[in-house]
């Protein structure tokens, strides 16, 4: 595993905002852009970390 500190900021704004589009605007990155690294970090650790469908994104909790 080799999660950038890019991503993990990523990880961390997410968690912090609940929201893929706040964390954009924090970040000041486009929302797809946290999509899409949200979607890397997941598969470089094989986990889901936040669930989608809502207008929150809560954590996953640690099974």
């Amino acid at each position: 595993m080799d999660l950038s500190l890019s991503a993990l900021r990523t990880i961390r704004v997410v968690a912090e905002c609940r929201n893929f589009t706040a964390a954009a605007a924090a970040l000041d990155y486009t929302q797809s852009a946290v999509s899409r690294q949200i979607a890397a970090a997941e598969r470089e650790l094989g986990a889901t970390l936040f669930e989608r469908g809502s207008t929150e994104c809560p954590r996953r909790s640690a099974a």
